[in-house]
């Protein structure tokens, strides 16, 4: 019977034990892999790692903290399940909201800055009266009465906050009151009945003509108004370049006086 060289048995049992110590290395690999990333996981889900400061600039009338939480962004979440485009969607969801930009820094911070609308008159509608902003924006709903100024619509569409007016007349009128001095829009009212747009600033009377160029027509008024003008007269900004001026005693005889000199400057 034939033995096994030593040198045959002793390569073969040192192929066996690296064999054996390469598998000990792999399984030893895998759990410390297998460890790490457990503490990772769980180190970006602890309260290490997740959001501790909440930090909100530029809003007065909206709550960007409560839209926020409302998408999961708020304290105590983890950091890395929070997405700033997430955020910002929901804070375009908010009417007083004109833009927000948000954004997520590690260990655990959201910064959101916000830019609100400002609401420039009441709209008067038979649907209610909102607030609304100079771009048409409806924003809320009055319920204690109209603030001025005020403008009153025939529209019989439904009304609700978020919305945007869309009839031209209803948005010329939004746009010449969102150009008026501050000081001149706690005096104007406007009555927008059909494509017909009628108002009163300062006592005085305003004629448009068509509701275009809304915004030339309401530096007119203004310049025209810092000049004064009695109460009783009336202002014909039809053609903005050339508005027409016809004062109360005028107005009784049929005369009307193309004010040329009194354009608004560039």
């Amino acid at each position: 019977m034939k033995t096994m060289d030593h040198r045959i048995a002793e390569r073969r049992h040192n192929v066996s034990e690296e064999k054996a110590r390469g598998r000990l290395r792999m399984l030893l690999w895998l759990v410390g892999a297998a460890t790490v990333i457990g503490l990772l996981i769980w180190l970006v889900t602890s309260p290490v790692l997740s959001i501790r400061t909440i930090t909100v600039t530029g809003a007065e009338r909206s709550d960007p903290g409560a839209i926020a939480a409302s998408v999961g962004a708020e304290i105590g979440v983890p950091t890395i399940t929070v997405r700033s485009g997430s955020i910002e969607r929901a804070l375009a969801t908010d009417p007083w909201i004109d833009d927000a930009r948000a954004t997520v820094s590690w260990p655990g911070t959201i910064e959101i800055d916000v830019v609100e609308r400002t609401p420039v008159a009441s709209l008067v509608t038979p649907d209610g009266t909102l607030l609304v902003a100079v771009d048409g924006t409806l924003l809320q709903r009055i319920e204690n009465g109209a603030v001025p100024p005020i403008i009153e619509t025939d529209s019989t569409r439904s009304a609700r906050p978020g919305e945007r007016v869309d009839r031209e007349s209803t948005q010329g009128a939004v746009a010449f009151v969102g150009t008026l001095p501050p000081s001149l829009r706690s005096e104007t009212s406007i009555t927008v009945i059909g494509d017909s747009v009628t108002a009163t600033v300062a006592g005085v009377k305003i004629v448009f003509g068509r509701p275009i160029d809304m915004e030339a027509k309401a530096a007119a008024v203004a310049a025209l108004l810092e000049e004064g003008l009695d109460p009783g007269s009336e202002i014909n900004v039809t053609a903005p370049t050339r508005p027409a001026v016809a004062p109360p005693q005028s107005q009784l005889e049929g005369e009307t006086t193309v004010v040329e000199e009194s354009q608004p400057s560039d």
